[in-house]
């Protein structure tokens, strides 16, 4: 049975599995800088007005994830966009878009932005697929992405 929740402390290994998996199969170093919001969910999105939350099955196995961080109060990002690459395909990411989205128009936000790897076609096309205007490129940390931006209803 799938379920869809907030964050709790007792994902976080669960959380950081799943990024590893994922940004390794992008070729990126897992220790990077650029991760430490990860190890701060709490602080960075939830206590920050924005939220966290996971697709689970099974005894709470986390096999999706995404992150929504308030920028201002009308905008957000959303951020750690994450499907175990054994499940990647089969809808969960379309899911935890949908479930971010529509958590950012209850928090009240009217713009919400996120970015990509260059080299991340699939992801870049759902983004698209779902109103996404590509804003362009940009570099992040050191990584090439494409920035894109979306206003809600």
């Amino acid at each position: 049975m799938i379920n869809v929740r907030q964050y709790s402390t007792v994902d976080h290994d669960h959380v950081w599995r799943v990024h590893l998996l994922v940004i390794s199969e992008a070729g990126v170093e897992p220790t990077h800088q650029h991760y430490h919001d990860i190890f701060h969910i709490e602080e960075q999105y939830l206590q920050n007005g924005g939220e966290f939350l996971v697709v689970t099955e099974k005894q709470d196995n986390v096999i999706a994830m995404g992150g929504l961080k308030r920028l201002d109060e009308h905008k957000a990002e959303i951020k750690r966009l994450r499907v175990h690459p054994s499940y990647q395909k089969n809808g969960y990411g379309q899911l935890m878009l949908t479930k971010l989205e529509q958590r950012a128009v209850e928090l009240g936000f009217k713009h919400i932005y996120l970015d990509a790897l260059a080299s991340q076609h699939g992801a870049r096309k759902m983004f698209i697929k779902n109103g996404y205007a590509e804003k362009g490129p940009t570099v992040v940390d050191g990584f090439d992405v494409i920035v894109f931006e979306k206003m809600l209803a």
